[in-house]
């Protein structure tokens, strides 16, 4: 008889381990079906002692414990995944529990997909220095086919990671030709029943394997994996959405460290952080790092005059509009982008000055558009929460009927284009047209099959731009150069640079500001000098890489807001946080944050991460989050 502890699998459990009896000995790291209550529950064994080891514990124990009922054929996961979900739960101060059902994709989590166990045993592993590969996707492409095979020809496995299904399958389609029965494709759009076919495929060691994985699929466990590609390393869906709000780079990266991998990371503008350690040598060159890049596009920056009286207001420069007709008459394609989704992204009451916005976040309300059956509805939705509530007809603050949009959305912006060339195919790509991969593909594809079309598209549209296009258009920079994020300077950039790089001819740059050093790095591709200005600020300013940043968010009336403040603010009063609230409050519901900077190299803080454990689940805690208002 034996005596296992095991550790729940749960994104909410502060349960760090139970307890239970059994007559198998399973092996730490075995995922089992266990009782918790009336619920049956994943675990992940940890430890497991023979009864007669463990008589004087039981003894002195006040409780009895509960028998594990018999598994069938359970999989195994290796200790270097064990050992990097417990740095991990260190890193992002939650339970190891928490962290292993992050790290674990759901179809092996939930018992559906069989997960082979491999070599656990870890030998004394490789150090690798991470390194960077920064380039165009043609350029980067040629080096995964080069690394690919050389990679295969010593019988090793190799890791690409990829942010979206999109990008897997352009991916594939790159890098499959001529080893077709050696790729295994994983991503989170997959059906049930090819996810099982593509893990029987993983699962098959009698060839070595490019496996190319979505994020919740990124880490596989395969042996003979030697090699790791973070590529377009620098896009947020590497950052899951849900608790313990992981980061799926410094997972791979922790993973490569306990397994000996060598990684590495890949994108046209890497992060200013990789960049910033490449500089300190902590991580280093793939290939030599060009100051300046060659892009296909060139840019041009469109000044629009800002609205005086007696003129109408304009989204478009003539110049531009003319462009985008003569694009159109030799059946090129256009891609115009629009940063903001909906009508309006702000919805605001003219006389008292009312804003709405979500309970939930105070995130402003977006306004948008929808038809069913020919009826039209106007929609309020949060772009953080994805509340969407029926849009108000009057100010709860002050009754008025006046109420008017601010900013200007893509639909607007699709109305206006469709008045002003009507004759010209256009395809409108948002979270409403494109709502699941299916319908985003079958955009896509009717972009590219229809000659002298457009498409008029929100971030999300980008990564689906897989082939060259004539032109491309920014409808308003400066509305993209809003976005409230500590990092806008790089993203911006990114944006402007992965246009460029798709765009045969030009990408047009329409702007009611001057010109500034920002649009010139993106005209000349000048990324050194990007880099430079970017490290001096986040040194002087306390960002990352410099700093560590821990986010605590908590919501309620301004009552209960006070009272988590006081009960929180003396255990973490070593720590200096700074207090600070959402400029949205009303005395019955509002916002509440605390923002702690640690020097990088002091964390995990093993006293401030029991701390952070210890807080009450109704706080929200984020390490290093892309906004901290």
């Amino acid at each position: 008889m034996f005596v296992i502890e095991v550790i729940p699998l749960g994104r909410n459990t502060r349960i760090e381990s139970l307890s239970y009896y059994t007559s198998e000995p399973y092996e730490p790291g075995t995922i089992v079906s266990m009782p918790i209550r009336r619920k049956t529950v994943s675990g992940v064994v940890i430890e497991v002692k023979e009864v007669s080891s463990a008589k004087t514990a039981l003894r002195a124990a006040t409780f009895s414990l509960k028998k594990l009922p018999a598994q069938k054929a359970p999989s195994r996961l290796s200790r270097a995944f064990i050992q990097t979900a417990r740095e991990l739960s260190d890193y992002y101060a939650c339970s190891i529990g928490a962290m292993l059902h992050a790290l674990l994709p759901p179809s092996i989590r939930d018992g559906t997909t069989e997960l082979v166990s491999t070599r656990t045993e870890i030998p004394a592993p490789e150090v690798h220095t991470p390194e960077i590969l920064q380039d165009t996707p043609e350029e980067r492409f040629l080096v995964y086919r080069s690394l690919v095979r050389e990679t295969l020809a010593h019988s090793e496995s190799i890791l690409l990671v990829v942010p979206s299904s999109i990008e897997a399958e352009m991916i594939t389609t790159e890098l499959a030709s001529g080893i077709e029965e050696r790729v295994v494709t994983l991503t989170s759009t997959m059906g049930k029943k090819a996810l099982q076919n593509a893990y029987q495929k993983l699962n098959d060691f009698s060839k070595a394997k490019l496996v190319i994985t979505t994020p919740t699929h990124a880490l596989v466990q395969r042996h003979d994996i030697s090699t790791i590609i973070i590529e377009s390393e620098r896009s947020q869906n590497y950052r899951a959405r849900k608790r313990p709000y992981l980061d799926y780079r410094t997972a791979l990266l922790v993973l490569a460290k306990h397994t000996g991998r060598r990684l590495i990371f890949s994108d046209l503008l890497v992060r200013t952080e990789e960049e910033a350690l490449r500089r300190d040598e902590i991580y280093r060159e793939f290939s030599e790092t060009p100051g300046r890049l060659s892009l296909s596009g060139k840019l041009t920056v469109v000044p629009l005059k800002s609205k005086t009286d007696g003129e109408s207001f304009t989204l478009f420069a003539p110049k531009v509009l003319q462009e985008i007709e003569r694009a159109h008459k030799a059946k090129g394609r256009v891609f115009i982008f629009a940063p903001r989704r909906g009508l309006a992204p702000v919805v605001a009451c003219v006389d008292c000055g009312h804003i709405f916005r979500c309970p939930e976040t105070g995130a402003p309300y977006s306004l948008i558009r929808t038809k069913k059956d020919g009826v039209e509805k106007r929609w309020f939705v949060c772009s953080v929460s994805g509340r969407r509530v029926p849009a108000a007809d009057v100010c709860p603050n002050c009754g008025s009927w006046r109420l008017r949009e601010r900013g200007i959305g893509i639909q607007h912006v699709h109305d206006e284009l469709a008045e002003i060339l009507p004759n010209i195919p256009l395809i409108q790509f948002d979270h409403l047209s494109a709502s699941t991969f299916k319908k985003a593909h079958f955009l896509r594809k009717k972009f590219y099959e229809t000659k002298g079309s457009v498409m008029l598209g929100t971030p999300m549209a980008l990564p689906y731009l897989t082939d060259n296009i004539t032109m491309s258009v920014i409808v308003n920079t400066d509305a993209l150069r809003a976005t409230p994020t500590w990092h806008q300077q790089e993203e911006t950039l990114a944006t402007l640079l992965h246009l460029r790089d798709r765009t045969a001819d030009t990408l047009f740059v329409q702007t009611r500001s001057e010109p500034d050093d920002l649009l010139e790095y993106a005209k000349n591709g000048a990324l050194a000098k990007f880099y430079d200005e970017e490290i001096e600020l986040r040194t002087e300013f306390k960002y990352p890489p410099h700093a560590h940043l821990i986010h605590l968010t908590w919501q309620g009336s301004e009552a209960a807001l006070q009272e988590v403040e006081n009960t929180i603010q003396e255990p973490l009063t070593p720590w200096k946080p700074l207090y600070y609230s959402a400029p949205t409050n009303t005395p019955s519901s509002g916002t509440r944050y605390a923002l702690m900077r640690l020097p990088s190299s002091s964390w995990p803080d093993q006293k401030l991460v029991a701390t952070l454990r210890g807080l009450p689940p109704s706080i929200r805690v984020m390490m290093n989050p892309d906004r901290i208002i």
